[in-house]
């Protein structure tokens, strides 16, 4: 795992460095394109490896926006005291509470209330951040802030704040804050498929695809394309959802991908629905790998209940199975979303 990071992250970083002016536009800008949401312990060592480049940089910012993302790292794996403390390492070094580095200690601030369940301590940061963003004109910083508070909201508000971020993503003229299209379909699209309104779900998914494709981001892809094939299963589509829902698991074989716990659980639904007997199969699989996701667990254990029901075995695991990869990372706040999570 870490050789690949360092194929795939590293390698490609340092190459960088050595082409002319590759940090010449701005060292924050190429700090975040280095983030693997989905590894974030191998994230962190990088960021730790820049962390005396940061120290001697002109750009007084930098440090304490990597220190932020470091607690970042720590706070998507439950530590949230460390995350915390970083957090207070960051807010000594910033004195101007109306700048970029300033914002991201408060999303950050919110980030961690809110992946520990404390909502209320978290809307009051990513509120406070979006207002802030908003005043020193920076969209990307807005549209993500937005975008927290949304995830943060109870159901009837987050539409609204999706909305606000959504019109920020599409009129600015930040390719950053472009960027964000993508995460805001897949919210959005949660959020409307949360509320029966799977119609025009399906049509922001399908949009999240397009955008995934154009980006060329495999993963993202991947989790759009299971949001499409999710919503045809509530819409009663089974033959088109078991289509894309075993084209996905063909990919993962043939690329040698991680066993997708998601992708097992749709198809047992989808095969439960027809009466295949392959169903009980893939239930097993699924509940082999969820039955260890502490998110889930957390928050959605009736999935995981009807799993183990419909299971013909429960197997016992000697070692837990990390928390699986196609949600992107971490904190949907609906009754009972079979799905991926909303984007962080």
């Amino acid at each position: 795992m870490f050789l690949k990071f360092v194929s795939r992250i590293i390698f490609p970083w340092i190459c960088c460095l050595l082409m002319a002016g590759c940090f010449a536009d701005d060292e924050i800008d190429h700090l975040l394109d280095l983030w693997d949401y989905g590894d974030p312990k191998a994230t962190e060592v990088l960021f730790v490896s820049l962390t005396e480049e940061a120290s001697l940089s002109d750009n007084a910012e930098y440090l304490p926006i990597l220190i932020t993302q470091l607690a970042r790292t720590h706070s998507m794996r439950n530590e949230f005291s460390l995350a915390h403390k970083q957090l207070n390492q960051a807010e000594s070094m910033v004195s101007d509470e109306q700048s970029r580095a300033w914002v991201f200690i408060l999303l950050e601030r919110g980030r961690t209330y809110n992946s520990s369940g404390n909502k209320p301590e978290a809307l009051r940061y990513f509120e406070k951040a979006f207002s802030i963003a908003e005043l020193i004109g920076n969209d990307y910083l807005a549209v993500d802030a937005a975008h927290m508070v949304a995830i943060a909201e109870t159901l009837v508000n987050q539409m609204k704040w999706n909305v606000i971020a959504l019109g920020i993503a599409e009129s600015s003229d930040s390719e950053s804050a472009r960027k964000w299209l993508g995460s805001l379909y897949n919210n959005m699209g949660w959020t409307l498929f949360d509320q029966g309104e799977y119609d025009k779900a399906l049509a922001l998914f399908e949009k999240g695809v397009i955008f995934r494709r154009e980006q060329g981001n495999a993963r993202r892809l991947r989790i759009a394309r299971w949001s499409v094939a999710r919503t045809y299963r509530a819409v009663g589509m089974v033959d088109e959802a078991l289509a894309i829902q075993t084209l996905l698991l063909q990919e993962s074989e043939i690329q040698a991908l991680p066993f997708d716990a998601y992708v097992f659980e749709e198809l047992a639904e989808l095969y439960h629905i027809k009466g295949d007997a392959r169903a009980p199969d893939y239930f097993n699989r699924a509940y082999l790998l969820l039955v260890q996701d502490k998110w889930l667990n957390r928050n959605e254990p009736q999935r995981v209940a009807r799993l183990k029901k419909l299971a013909t075995v429960q197997p016992v695991l000697e070692q837990p199975i990390p928390e699986q990869s196609i949600p992107e990372q971490s904190i949907p706040e609906q009754s009972i979303p079979e799905r991926p999570a909303r984007d962080l």
